[in-house]
Formats: structure tokens, sequence, C-alpha cells
């Protein structure tokens, strides 16, 4: 038992070390992302109903490392803001799958091939996502018209037609903007304290599940049943989609699978649905975008995942697609990557203490 455990551990260390050096380069990309890009400046890019705003809003949605806890709330100050449905699907389908972070951990572990697939069918998935859902609205929309009287309810401003609600939007706005000017302090203090303390729970459970499937499960195992194939795509996609697991904390899991032998296309389906499906994220689209047009946004994702997972595993052979992603495997010195592993671990725990001494709550993925 000792003998497994330390096995397990042992495993797990390993995936730290690779992945290490490429997410502390992730936190500086966050922190210069949070710098730059500023909260007013990404409402008025997303604010009109139309096909630019949905392209805006997958772009913006790749890079940015927010979690599938922390977009939630983005998403709706978005869409309260004035956001079309469809934008608003768009950043919350495209934004969970990746961000810096985890583009660069993708790499760490897969190569640079598989973290090429992997942006593009984010962007991909958030402009279906976002186009479907508009498209939806707006039949809704020419519907909801006919009626003179909900037409005259529609053209009148929400400011305008709640006194109550504008005065509460304004506060709103004036803390956004006064947080926005904190500069470098605040874009470190997002880069390398709020984001590893986000991260933290859901990572370190990620990579322990990801050593006990190295462990347990033999090499190339899955391949032999389940790990090829349509049901390879079944199977990523009924492990993925009840776990509440952001970007970054899902690659070690994915990687695990696939070196017990699941397909890449598969494991592709696994990084899509995972972050993006989830239960929680499911319900917070049915309360900001609807019951339509949640089972939109969900049945887009899941057949955009299964599209991509399949012409991924079409463009090569199996072998040749694995020989591929693994080959950016041990590219660091072995004493590089321990050092970084160790210096990540203790930037987690000292973050999430930071967080913890500051507030009595818990940071969101910590409450998942």
């Amino acid at each position: 038992m000792l003998k497994l455990l330390s096995q397990v551990l042992q495993n797990s260390w390993y995936l730290v070390a690779e992945m290490a050096p490429y997410l502390m380069l992730g936190f500086c990309a966050a922190a210069l992302l949070q710098l730059l890009i500023r909260p007013e400046w990404v409402r008025k890019q997303l604010g009109n109903k139309t096909l630019g705003s949905i392209i805006k809003a997958a772009l913006l949605g790749v890079p940015m490392p927010l979690c599938s806890c922390s977009v939630i709330p983005v998403s709706a100050s978005l869409r309260k803001s004035g956001a079309s449905k469809g934008a608003t699907a768009s950043f919350l389908s495209s934004t969970p799958q990746t961000g810096v972070d985890s583009i660069l951990a993708t790499y760490a572990l897969m190569g640079g091939f598989f973290t090429l697939v992997r942006v593009l069918v984010a962007f991909i998935s958030g402009l279906a996502c976002g186009l479907l859902v508009e498209l939806c609205s707006k039949s809704r929309r020419a519907t909801a018209t006919s009626s003179p009287l909900i037409g005259n309810l529609q053209a009148v401003h929400p400011s305008e037609a709640s006194g109550h609600r504008g005065r509460l939007g304004q506060p709103k706005r004036r803390h956004i903007q006064s947080d926005s000017k904190g500069g470098w302090r605040q874009a470190l203090q997002h880069g390398f304290i709020t984001l590893p303390a986000d991260l933290s729970r859901a990572l370190g459970i990620g990579i322990l599940i990801a050593g006990i499937i190295t462990t347990l499960i033999p090499d190339s195992w899955l391949s032999e049943s389940w790990g090829s194939g349509w049901l390879g795509f079944l199977l990523a996609t009924a492990i993925s989609m009840p776990l509440y697991i952001c970007a970054t904390a899902s690659i070690p899991m994915a990687y695990a699978l696939l070196t017990a032998g699941l397909s890449p296309g598969a494991t592709l389906v696994f990084l899509i649905a995972g972050p993006a499906t989830n239960t929680t994220t499911i319900a917070a689209a049915w309360n900001m975008l609807g019951q339509k047009a949640t089972l939109i946004y969900a049945a887009s994702l899941i057949c955009v995942a299964w599209l991509s997972g399949w012409a991924f595993n079409a463009s090569l052979s199996l072998d040749a697609s694995r020989s591929r992603i693994h080959l950016h495997e041990a590219t660091a010195p072995l004493w590089w990557q321990h050092l970084s592993g160790a210096v990540f671990v203790g930037l987690l725990i000292l973050a999430s203490w930071r967080v913890k001494r500051s507030t009595p709550k818990k940071s969101c993925c910590q409450q998942a």
C-alpha cells in the first residue's frame, strides 16, 4: 500500500514539475492581461447585438485566464451591462476552455500541435454557440415584438424602465473604473495571488487524479476497448460533463487518459466538455440565457467537440498523433523542472494562505 501511494505521489510530482515553468509564465501573462484589458472596454466591445460582438467575445475569451467558476460572474456582468445573448454565450463557452495559463500548460505536456488545435477549437466552439444562441434569440424577439404592447416595452432601455436598477448600476460602474486604475499592483495581485489561489485546490485534485490514473491504468489499456472511435468520445463526454474543473486542472487528467490509451480526439473532447459544460456552468447559463438558449449552448458545444475530435483523429493516424503530442516531453533540464515545481507549489500555498487570511470567504473554486 505504501509503495502504491509513493508511486502515485511520484507520478503526480512529475506532472507538476513538467507544467510548473509554463504555468508560472502563464501567471505573468495573466497579470499583463489584467493590466491591459479594462472591464469598460470589454463591455463596449461586446455590447452590440451583431456578429462582430460574437466574434470579439470568442477572441477575448480564448486568452483570458478565467476558470469555470470565475467566468460565471464575469459573463453575468457582461449580460447585465448590455451584451447580447449571443456574445454572452460565446464568451461563456470559449473562456473556460483555455487561457494563457492553460495554453502554456497544454504546450508543456502535449506539445504545440495539440495546443494549436485546442485553441482553434475553443474559438470555433465559442463562435458556433454564440451564433446559434443569437439566432434563437432573434427568432424569439421577432415573435415577441408582434405584440404592440411588448414591442413598446422592449423599446425602453432597461435602466430607463426601472429607475431603481439604473441607480444600482451607477455605483457598480464607478467601482469597476476605480479598480481598473490600480496599475501594476492590482495586476500582480491578480496574476500571482488571486489566480493561483483560485486554481490551487482544483489543480491539486486534478494532478492527484492524474497520478492515480497513470499508476493504476496500464499504458494503452483504453485503446483496446473504449479509447478509439465514437466510444472514446462518449467516454470522454460522460467523464467530463459532471466534473466541475477548470481548463488548467483538466490538463493533467487529460494527459493521463491519453497515456492510458484514449485517442487524441477523445482527449480533446474531454478538454472541451469538462470546463465549458459542467453542471454549474449549465445552471448559470440557464439563469442568464434562458432554457432554450442553454439547450442550444450545450448541444452545440458537444457537437463541435465531437466533430473536432473526429477531424483530429482523421487528420493523422492515432500512433502518429500520439507521437507528435508526446514529442515535447522532457525538453527542459530535470533540475530546472523540479526547482520550478517547488517554487510553483510554494506559490500556490502562499497565495491560498493570503486569500484565506484577507477574507473569511473561500475562493470560487474552493467552494465547488
